[in-house]
């Protein structure tokens, strides 16, 4: 599989996808045909829904291969049936390489999509960020309260579609991954953002404690 090929499509699945979800969003939300701000914004936040998804099933995926790649003696049972006859250890390691490209190329396309999502999050919250800053110094509590109160929507959507998430692959997922391996990633990234939310949300009330 060439990676930078795979990418491409799925670049254009997940924007093809968020297009027809808007579409299908705009008879209930008539006001984005005469806001395109708004329009844009909304679907920037599918699409990086999507792309969320899209992360999680390749996190998933990561997490298969890594379970079947460790399953030493199971490669070499194969290994020797396959041939009729006895194998070392080294050619165990030749049979399973294509297996290994398999994980680095599902760990690569999961990375990318983490830094993407991770990239749309920190862009959403500084604009909004520094939109609150500015009231803040010019004594507009509006912008601050906004600010505030968008940075909470955001992380409860996130903490929300990423919880969905791990239950499901927890549900429907490969059970053949240790319970403790299964959904790790997701866990860690979930806790990544966790801090980065209360760090955004304290400069906010430092900022306005120290301007009151």
């Amino acid at each position: 599989m060439d990676i930078q090929h795979e990418l491409l499509k799925l670049a254009r699945f997940v924007y093809t996808y968020s297009l027809k979800k808007l579409g299908l969003a705009l008879p209930a939300n008539k006001h984005l045909l005469a806001a395109p701000k708004q329009a844009s914004a909304y679907l920037s936040t599918i699409i990086y829904h999507e792309t969320l998804e899209q992360m999680a099933k390749y996190s998933h995926q990561a997490e298969s291969i890594k379970s079947l790649l460790d399953r030493d003696h199971f490669h070499k049972s194969i290994s020797e049936k396959a041939l009729g006859r006895e194998v070392n250890y080294l050619e165990v390691d030749q049979h399973i390489e294509p297996i290994r490209v398999k994980l680095k190329q599902a760990d690569f396309i999961h990375n990318v999509l983490n830094n993407w999502c991770e990239e749309w999050l920190i862009s959403r919250v500084k604009t909004v960020t520094e939109e609150g800053e500015e009231g803040i110094r010019k004594k507009t509590r509006d912008n601050k309260r906004t600010a505030s109160e968008f940075i909470t929507d955001l992380r409860n959507d996130t903490y929300d579609k990423l919880d969905k998430l791990m239950t499901l692959i927890r549900k429907f997922g490969n059970h053949a991954v240790p319970p403790s391996s299964q959904n790790s990633s997701l866990t860690m990234k979930k806790a990544t953002i966790q801090s980065y939310f209360a760090i955004q949300k304290e400069r906010l009330d430092v900022l306005s404690i120290s301007s009151s």
